[in-house]
């Protein structure tokens, strides 16, 4: 915690435009944090820290969302064949992709949903977020 300290106290107070550019990214999930990288190779722009830290932040845990979604339906795959256990996978299944939460937001959505909500908020203030393991491996790979 103490190295994302430092990390943050490196790069400078980030402005409103990269403090919007952050927030949008993170609820298109990355999208725009990649159209802004093209845009930005293509005029030869150099992005602030900031910028840089959500859009590969969001870029990581959309990947890590993605394979854990994949590796967890295959797992489920391979469990459904197993007497018994399938429907013990069934069950747990349904139990947290059921919408309950104002009639809307299942567990998964519910929890994907906060996260997303927490990333924009401190995006739109203009703090580096902090997932942990996540921030540090972004922090790492910014500072080469």
């Amino acid at each position: 915690m103490k190295s994302l300290q430092n990390f943050r106290e490196h790069y400078s107070t980030p402005s409103i435009f990269d403090r919007l550019i952050a927030a949008v990214n993170y609820f298109t999930f990355g999208l725009i944090g990649f159209i802004w990288l093209i845009l930005n190779a293509i005029r030869g722009g150099r992005m602030s820290g900031f910028i840089q830290y959500h859009i590969f932040q969001s870029f990581f845990l959309v990947m890590f969302y993605w394979l854990l979604k994949v590796f967890s339906a295959m797992i489920a795959q391979i469990l459904s064949f197993i007497p018994f256990v399938n429907i013990l996978v069934i069950k747990i299944i349904v139990y947290f992709n059921t919408p309950f939460f104002f009639g809307r937001y299942s567990i998964v959505s519910g929890t994907v949903s906060l996260i997303v909500l927490y990333l924009i908020l401190t995006s739109i203030q203009g703090k580096f977020s902090y997932i942990p393991w996540v921030s540090d491996v972004i922090k790492r790979s910014l500072n080469r």
